[in-house]
């Protein structure tokens, strides 16, 4: 029995599992803490060269953009090459994907019993978008077969127009959409409004105790989220739906009047459009380990069409 190894590189830790050739499963996840990457190497060695595995085969998931297989991390000093990486190691396959790829390629396999429901809809095509506001911003248009990553969280055209949520004017430290629409964003628009650092998990804990900043800061995020997916509704069409991912976006998703959203979903959009995204259906992937299934979805592809 062959294994595949499974790798997913964040912003802030790095995941990895196990599966079988062949099988849909994933087993012995787990997580580690990044400082650095400076013993990648040795990491990959580790996982590779178990004794009681036999790894032929590996996918690598990565933050950042993916240039003739090659990914250079967005947020660190630090890059992946799927070739180097094959031949390190003496494998027979491996692959390297940009991380909202691999989670694009996720959602053939993401059960609708591990899917939140912000807002009801109608297919009417096979486009689905995949988002999540984590230490960025990711994005991936999928229409079922393949599956495209963008870098919609680097983009400048939005900032100045979402800032208005927040009656901030637009300064330096609201450059790129993922400075607002992220864990990241969520920190420094709590720090604009009140000056004080602190992480977004304890803004949401400071919005859960009713504090008054907080709430200016998440009920502006969730109202500035809705209004970004609307306009991304529009330039990809999702048919099939808009699935929200990571930790952050699962734990808002507790904190999120339903008909509120949808009202700024389809705000300031004419008749017409509006009629379209009425039939978008948003939700929110309670799954975890999105990026690993995405990986293993994607060897698994690859190898039946081959």
């Amino acid at each position: 029995m062959s294994e595949v190894l499974l790798v997913d590189i964040g912003g802030t830790n790095m995941r990895y599992a196990y599966s079988s050739l062949g099988s849909d499963d994933i087993f012995e996840s787990k997580r580690m803490s990044l400082d650095n990457l400076d013993n990648f190497e040795n990491i990959v060695s580790d996982l590779v060269n178990r004794s009681d595995f036999n790894i032929k085969n590996a996918v690598f998931s990565v933050a950042g953009p993916k240039v003739l297989n090659t990914i250079k991390m967005t947020n660190r000093s630090f890059s992946a090459n799927a070739d180097t990486i094959k031949n390190n190691f003496s494998l027979d396959q491996c692959h390297l994907l940009n991380d909202w790829e691999s989670i694009g390629y996720s959602l053939t396999t993401t059960p609708e019993t591990n899917i939140e429901y912000l807002k009801k809809g109608m297919p009417f095509n096979s486009n689905s978008l995949v988002l999540g506001p984590g230490t960025g911003l990711g994005a991936a248009f999928s229409n079922g077969s393949f599956v495209l990553p963008t870098e919609i969280g680097n983009t400048t055209n939005w900032t100045a127009a979402l800032l208005k949520n927040f009656n901030i004017k637009n300064n330096d430290n609201f450059l790129i959409l993922e400075d607002i629409v992220s864990g990241t964003g969520i920190s420094k628009l709590y720090k604009a409004l009140s000056g004080e650092s602190v992480s977004a998990e304890e803004v949401i804990t400071r919005f859960n105790n009713n504090e008054n900043c907080a709430e200016e800061v998440i009920n502006g995020f969730i109202k500035t989220l809705a209004h970004v997916l609307s306009d991304l509704a529009l330039s990809y069409v999702p048919g099939n739906g808009i699935y929200l991912a990571g930790g952050l976006s699962r734990t808002l998703a507790a904190l999120i009047d339903h008909d509120l959203f949808e009202v700024e979903f389809l705000a300031n959009k004419s008749s017409i459009h509006k009629e379209l995204l009425e039939k978008i259906k948003i939700g929110v992937i309670t799954r975890e380990l999105t990026c690993l299934y995405g990986n293993l979805n994607y060897f698994n592809f690859i190898n039946k069409n081959n």
